[in-house]
């Protein structure tokens, strides 16, 4: 009798895991994305807010108690930034099972499949990057008969997508 195989992670990029079974390739996104993004603009706020009203605060220009006000919203920023990284660190700890399973690739049965989409032939997929309007990341896309399916919408403050096109590549060469 045969053990199950260990899964093994092929490539974590922080925002999105690629796992493998031995069978099945699955390709987990943790869906922290808009968090990190919405992490960058609190700090930035909350470096700004804070930094001008601890400047007005100590040069009393224009006034000690707007300086006051604005280094209390600052701290009440810092403090929502705080909560979010917590929630992105969770997310990126919690087990991979409670995460979304955008695609998986089935070995022994020569499958791709995807959330919401038809099941294809692994010889008729393709994985690769296109550059996505608006955003100087790119994002993670299986080419299928059917169309252009996105798995994952790249992110420079999640991680990026790594070399993920190219692991999945080979996994349907198999290599």
């Amino acid at each position: 009798m045969n053990a199950p195989a260990e899964t093994k992670v092929l490539i974590d990029t922080g925002g999105l895991v690629v796992t493998d079974d031995g069978r099945r390739v699955n390709i987990f996104d943790r869906c922290t994305g808009a968090l990190a993004i919405l992490a960058v603009v609190l700090g930035i706020l909350t470096l700004v807010v804070g930094g001008f009203g601890l400047v007005a605060l100590i040069t009393a220009v224009p006034s000690t108690s707007l300086g006051a006000i604005f280094v209390a919203v600052g701290v009440a920023l810092a403090a929502v930034l705080y909560r979010v990284v917590l929630k992105i660190r969770r997310r990126r700890s919690q087990p991979l099972h409670s995460c979304r399973s955008v695609a998986v690739i089935d070995r022994k049965l020569g499958l791709f499949s995807y959330g919401g989409g038809a099941i294809v032939p692994l010889d008729q997929v393709q994985f690769a990057r296109r550059m996505q309007i608006g955003s100087s990341s790119p994002k993670l896309v299986a080419l299928t008969p059917g169309g252009v399916k996105v798995l994952k919408r790249g992110n420079p403050f999640d991680g990026g997508l790594g070399n993920v096109d190219e692991v999945l590549s080979t996994v349907v060469r198999g290599g």
